[in-house]
């Protein structure tokens, strides 16, 4: 299925969908995870039964199954003007009006903000050149097709060529590895034939050294004005031991908003602060602070490196488990919980089938899971996303439990003492039942728990995961194949993983 969806007039996106949606809500995901967009809109579609007018889509059965325009619009402002009387209404409120709007409150400004908000492209478009470069590759081009001479490239065009691929490739990513800047290569010569080298198999192999070079000259030169992603000093000058990324995160530190220094961003925290306290919180307050205060939290939490109960009181808003999932979506680009729910629901029978088929290898613990599993009854797909999660560690082989449970009754210190990291399961202390009822999930870290009353298994190990990239902490060496394996097969994160996630991979994709 393919859309043309108006974000607004400035902003126009073709999205590609293998299927058509199932229902308007599944569509509302779909666009949110793709555009990075908010859900307080309504979507509009081009009705082909009235000339291509628009209007209002409430039933997925109305949409053309090939393709179709829609258009985003913004609940808060649509309420506004339906609410105003409409003699009170101007030509200024004009949908153009509701679009500017709904952007500067739902997509950020890249005037306004230093956050990457997509991914590197699997398709990577080389971007227009001044009008001067761009008419001599074109006739260039024109002159290869007829006799398959190259352009003399001089230096002045070069420089550009290198300069606009730089400055595009890093508004994707800092670091770029090797494959990718191959493919800028050969998207570059491409779009471009004139430029390739010949006697040479992909005909870009001088092209992605140059592109290599001078993305190191790009960042150097940006690390001399100050860039925090690459500014590895911190402000009483030492060295900050680790600013490179190593998770494939996107914005691993970016550089405040245009206009507002730390000053103002400390105070907007304060701010965020005491409305995390409050029993009845605005959420889309606290959803703008944390998004403001975002470059601020990244500096603390990778420069400082704090405990994280220091970060804990100093950012209350972080500890929900929607803003997890909002902190994972600003770090990587990736919807933690589209992507992790549906990798569980695409391999759960797999793995499960393979837990299965080694349970004698695997010792007790893994036979103890699975035969929990098939005593289960009801609410049978929970279980089975949690006994696919629970048996990761052990399939692995690693040293460390991903979970540890104790009583309702018990002190808190006996089950935290000298826990870095791991999922609780608290039970109900009632010797009346033959077996024990779990009443809540919770997170411990660094013997701290940091959140509790979490719904099921699946849900606490999914937040844990958010955890490690929001608050910047390390794999455990006793689990780091299972985290391992889900930011590469669950997630999506990472192309290079060590052997053992690897064959665990190509069996998923195997079945």
């Amino acid at each position: 299925m393919l859309l043309r969806v108006i974000v607004n007039p400035e902003c126009i996106k073709k999205l590609t969908l293998p299927e058509v949606p199932s229902s308007v809500d599944e569509l509302k995901e779909i666009l949110c995870d793709k555009l990075k967009i908010d859900q307080n809109f309504v979507i509009q579609y081009e009705d082909p039964d009235f000339g291509g007018q628009l209007c209002n889509l409430s039933n997925i059965e109305e949409l053309p199954s090939e393709k179709v325009t829609l258009k985003i619009i913004w609940e808060m402002f649509k309420t506004a003007v339906e609410e105003s009387p409409r003699n009170e209404r101007t030509g200024s409120e004009t949908d153009f009006t509701l679009d500017t709007a709904s952007v500067s409150s739902n997509l950020s400004s890249p005037s306004s903000s230093t956050v990457r908000e997509e991914r590197w492209p699997r398709v990577f478009l080389i971007p227009n050149f001044s009008y001067d470069v761009e008419f001599r590759l074109r006739k260039a081009n024109e002159v290869y097709e007829k006799q398959h001479t190259t352009m003399d490239v001089t230096r002045d065009i070069k420089i550009e060529i290198l300069e606009k691929l730089a400055e595009t490739m890093y508004s994707f990513k800092a670091y770029p590895n090797d494959s990718e800047i191959e493919q800028v290569a050969l998207a570059l010569v491409s779009r471009h034939p004139c430029l390739r080298e010949l006697g040479c198999d992909t005909g870009c192999k001088a092209w992605k050294m140059s592109l290599k070079f001078k993305m190191g000259n790009y960042r150097q030169k940006l690390r001399h004005a100050g860039c925090s992603e690459l500014d590895n000093k911190r402000d009483d000058g030492s060295r900050v031991p680790q600013k490179k990324p190593r998770r494939s995160e996107i914005n691993f530190l970016p550089d405040n908003p245009v206009g507002l220094d730390d000053a103002a961003l400390e105070h907007e925290r304060e701010q965020l602060k005491l409305e995390a306290k409050k029993k009845n919180m605005d959420m889309t307050k606290l959803n703008d602070k944390m998004e403001t205060t975002f470059p601020l939290r990244r500096k603390e939490i990778v420069n400082e490196q704090p405990m994280v109960s220091v970060i804990k009181e100093r950012w209350p808003g972080l500890f929900l488990e929607e803003q997890v999932c909002r902190e994972f979506q600003r770090i990587t680009c990736v919807n933690l919980k589209t992507a992790f729910m549906t990798a569980l629901n695409k391999y759960s029978n797999a793995l499960i089938k393979m837990y299965r088929a080694k349970s004698k290898d695997l010792g007790g613990d893994m036979k103890m899971i699975l035969d929990h599993f098939d005593e289960q009854t009801t609410d049978i797909l929970s279980h089975r996303h949690a006994t696919a999660l629970r048996g990761l560690p052990l399939y692995l082989r690693e040293r460390d439990a991903i979970s540890k449970t104790c009583l309702d009754t018990d002190l808190q210190e006996t089950y935290t003492r000298g826990v870095k990291l791991c999922i609780l399961e608290v039970m109900e202390d009632d010797i009346s039942q033959t077996t024990k009822t779990c009443l809540n999930f919770a997170i411990i870290l660094e013997e701290t728990v940091v959140m509790e009353d979490l719904p099921d298994f699946p849900t606490a190990f999914m937040v844990l995961f958010g955890l490690l990239y929001a608050l910047n902490i390390e794999y455990s060496k006793g689990l780091k194949y299972t985290f391992e394996a889900v930011q590469n097969i669950f997630v999506g994160l990472g192309e290079k993983c060590t052997n053992r996630v690897q064959s665990l991979k190509n069996k998923l994709l195997a079945v």
